[in-house]
């Protein structure tokens, strides 16, 4: 009779399927094992049409990895010399060759994180599930226990992979691990502001269930990193209502998450600090003054400013506005919406007479908005408005 555990290989083996790796596991030196993420996305069949492959092996890492490189035409990199860990890049695929660490493979999987990390794929003849930490229970009750605190401690970034992995796989945070997360939060300021920026955008690009909020409002992990308290109460029942991540969701989790001090400090790019500044200033403005008692033009101010985010934004509104919001959003000729000017501005320097500059940018604003408000239908209308603007402003005339 073939046992359950022989089934659950061939499962593995048979998602995992080798023969589209861009290598051979003869490649590969004796010894060598696949851990980490695809070994667990394999056996909850979750994997990716090309997952990132992570390989322990026991001779030098860096050396294999560059040799290796060259013999499939694939870019390599040092990821960490110290800890002896290569990056291969082909065709779309990801292959991690890490140094074992300890005497064997139980001594490595034993320093790893969580237990539904610490499961191996031994590349033998004959190939096994190595799994010495009891991650595929685990798996099995949906919990991320950590191996150890003092792992946590050893990288503190793995302190808030623990959230990650939450959002990712819709698990829970077993209870002594939930303490160990919250006992070393302080340490998470001693990691690189790269790898903290890798791990939030996973987690904002995630679904968070009840059980993550929770557990968030519960650990305040990245609490250094926030300036002030949002109303999160329409975000978070949204989110937690809907089965797939909601459009726009990730801009509103990452002003939930960090300020924008902390943005420029965890080194996101110019353009996402812009976004996550304006949508954070209107998301206050509306909660502190009422969506209703915007004036004309603080409205059509906030259709520019949000324009491509504005789906973030309604995430934070009370529901009544959802549906309809989104249909104007979704809908490009919407005039508010998508504030644009009913004429160019080279037809209005030469119609008007006026130099390119700040009064014609000005100029365009306004029709702008009076075309976004209805104030004229027709492109001859438009002009006449312009010229009428033109002379009650313009200083040359």
């Amino acid at each position: 009779m073939i046992s359950k555990h022989t089934l659950l290989l061939n499962d593995l083996f048979r998602d995992l399927n080798p023969k589209d790796w861009p290598i051979s596991i003869a490649d590969l030196p004796p010894g060598s094992a696949l851990v980490g993420g695809s070994v667990r996305d394999g056996l909850l069949n979750k994997l990716s049409h090309k997952p990132d492959l992570d390989f322990v092996i026991q001779t030098n890492a860096i050396k294999f990895g560059e040799n290796l490189s060259k013999k499939i035409n694939a870019t390599f990199i040092k990821l960490d010399e110290k800890r002896d860990i290569a990056r291969l890049v082909v065709n779309g695929w990801t292959l991690d060759f890490a140094r074992q660490a300890g005497k064997n493979l139980e001594d490595d999987l034993f320093r790893r994180d969580f237990r539904i990390n610490a499961i191996a794929l031994r590349l033998e003849e004959k190939p096994e599930i190595f799994d010495p930490t009891g991650g595929m229970d685990d798996l099995k009750s949906k919990t991320i226990v950590a191996i150890s605190e003092k792992n946590l401690i050893d990288d503190p970034l793995r302190i808030l992979r623990g959230l990650r992995l939450m959002c990712e796989l819709n698990f829970d945070l077993e209870k002594k691990t939930k303490k160990f997360l919250k006992n070393n939060i302080d340490k998470l300021s001693n990691v690189a502001p790269e790898r903290m920026k890798m791990e939030i955008f996973k987690i904002v690009h995630s679904k968070w269930s009840f059980s993550v909020w929770q557990t968030y409002l519960e650990l305040q992990l990245l609490e250094n990193w926030q300036e002030d308290k949002l109303p999160y109460d329409e975000l978070k029942r949204k989110e937690v209502l809907s089965e797939k991540p909601l459009l726009g969701s990730f801009l509103s989790k990452l002003i939930f998450l960090l300020s924008d001090e902390s943005l420029s400090s965890l080194t996101f790019s110019k353009n996402e600090i812009k976004r996550c500044k304006n949508l954070r200033f209107w998301v206050h403005k509306i909660t502190n003054l009422g969506l209703d008692n915007l004036t004309e033009d603080e409205r059509f101010q906030l259709h520019i400013d949000l324009e491509d985010d504005l789906p973030s934004l309604i995430l934070f509104l009370k529901e009544k506005h959802d549906n309809v919001w989104l249909k104007r959003w979704k809908d490009p000729s919407d005039p508010l919406f998508h504030p644009s000017s009913p004429l160019n501005g080279y037809l209005l320097q030469k119609a008007l007479k006026i130099p390119p500059g700040p009064l014609l940018g000005e100029l365009m604003r306004h029709l702008s908005k009076e075309k976004a408000y209805g104030r004229f239908f027709t492109k001859q209308e438009a002009l006449e408005a312009a010229r009428k603007w033109t002379l009650e402003n313009s200083p040359f005339l």
